[in-house]
């Protein structure tokens, strides 16, 4: 691959990676919690689901979250998808870039899952994180990954994939 051809495909990353940054939804001001919400949590808490409990307060049947944190975002249970298109995780964001939109020069190198994930060898999801070293491996939504390219804002975790 000539570095013209690398150097577009670190413009459109770029460019994927701010559009996920700018179409985010922003945070909005705390509310302030009376001493009656207070103590209303430390009655129902315990008997909520693990998941509301970590995330906020989720119906997850309807597939969104009335409040989590401070934002107000569709939630799905699958973790990322081609149709959620933006996934929240563990405090990161997590985004995609696809190879047939536009190639990524080490995709021969990886495997597509029946998912559409591209993969390494040792089973581990590829993903571009500027917040992290590369060869670096943490817990995302689909499971391990391992950092091998950067190009996002921090907190972003952009999984490569080949969707269209």
């Amino acid at each position: 691959m000539d570095i013209i051809t690398a150097t577009l495909a670190l413009i459109a990353a770029l460019i994927n990676c701010q559009q996920a940054i700018n179409e985010a939804p922003q945070p909005q001001e705390e509310p302030q919690q009376t001493e009656e919400q207070v103590y209303d949590c430390e009655l129902y808490c315990d008997e909520q689901p693990e998941a509301v409990q970590q995330v906020g307060y989720i119906d997850a049947s309807e597939g969104y979250v009335e409040e989590a944190g401070y934002y107000d975002v569709p939630v799905f249970s699958g973790g990322l998808t081609a149709q959620s298109g933006v996934n929240y995780y563990d405090g990161r964001t997590e985004t995609y870039y696809s190879s047939n939109v536009l190639y990524h020069y080490r995709t021969g190198e990886w495997t597509v899952d029946d998912e559409g994930f591209y993969r390494t060898d040792e089973g581990y999801y590829v993903v571009a994180a500027s917040d992290m070293e590369q060869g670096t491996v943490f817990q995302g939504s689909k499971g391990e990954c391992i950092v091998l390219d950067s190009g996002c804002a921090a907190g972003v975790t952009d999984y490569y994939v080949n969707w269209l």
